[in-house]
C-alpha cells in the first residue's frame, strides 16, 4: 500500500481507476474517508491511499491549469461552510442574507431576502475570505471572471437555468464534491437556504464552468 496526494479534478472513482482498483477496494483502504454511506471530500494536497501494485498509476494532468493545493480548504470554502443552514425567514427578512446582497450593491427595494441571492451569498464569501470578488448578484455576471480551472474543491461553478421558467437566471455555488452525473455544490438560494446539494452536469455551462479568484 502507498500514498497518493490528490490532485485538483480527482474523485474516489478517478483514483481508484488510475491504480487498477475497484471503488470499494479503494473505500477499504481509506475507511476515513466515508461517513454514514457517502464519500467526504477530498481536497488538493490529501494524502489517501492506494495499491502501488495496481496496474494504472497516476492519471495524466489535465490541460486546463489548476489552482494553487491548499494543505487546507480554500478560506472562501471556510467562510461558507459556516453559513449552511442560513435561510430566508417567512416573516421579514433575514439580515444575513441582506449582508450578501448588500455586498453586491443591492440597496433600496430589491434589499430583501425574496430577491436571488445565490450570486451574492459567492459574492459575499469570497471577498470576506480577501479576495476580489466579481461584485455583482448576477449569474451571468460571473461567466468570465477569476480564471478557468479543472474542477477542484472550493473551485466556483457555474450552472445554466436549471429549469425552463428561469430563462433568465442560473446557479452559482462553491464546488463540494462530485461524482458520475452531479457536482454537489455549497451555495446560497438552494431551496431558500445555504446547504450542500447536488445539480446534474448536463446543467454546466458549456465554455469553463468551473473558476478561481485568481
Amino acid at each position: 500500500m502507498a500514498q497518493y496526494s490528490v490532485q485538483p479534478g480527482d474523485n474516489p472513482s478517478k483514483i481508484a481507476a488510475s491504480f487498477g482498483m475497484t471503488l470499494d477496494q479503494f473505500q477499504a483502504s481509506n475507511p476515513d474517508l466515508v461517513e454514514w454511506g457517502n464519500w467526504k471530500v477530498l481536497f488538493p494536497g490529501q494524502l489517501v491511499n492506494v495499491d502501488d501494485a495496481g496496474a494504472g498509476g497516476p492519471v495524466d494532468a489535465p490541460a486546463a491549469s489548476a489552482p494553487t493545493d491548499f494543505a487546507a480548504p480554500p478560506p472562501w470554502m471556510q467562510i461558507a461552510i459556516m453559513e449552511v443552514g442560513v435561510q430566508e425567514w417567512a416573516s421579514g427578512d433575514n439580515p444575513r442574507i441582506l449582508e450578501y446582497l448588500q455586498s453586491c450593491g443591492i440597496a433600496g427595494n430589491l434589499l430583501h431576502d425574496e430577491t436571488a441571492w445565490c450570486a451574492a451569498f459567492v459574492n459575499w464569501c469570497v471577498l470576506r475570505s480577501g479576495y476580489k470578488p466579481q461584485h455583482s448578484a448576477r449569474v451571468s455576471d460571473w461567466w468570465g471572471w477569476g480564471r478557468p480551472v479543472v474542477p477542484a474543491y472550493g473551485s466556483i461553478c457555474i450552472m445554466q437555468p436549471l429549469t425552463v421558467d428561469q430563462a433568465g437566471s442560473g446557479h452559482i455555488g462553491f464546488l463540494h464534491a462530485e461524482d458520475d452525473t452531479n457536482v454537489w455544490l455549497l451555495s446560497g438560494n438552494s431551496h431558500n437556504q445555504v446547504r450542500i446539494a447536488a445539480y446534474p452536469k448536463s446543467k454546466l455551462i458549456t465554455n469553463e464552468p468551473f473558476r478561481w479568484p485568481y
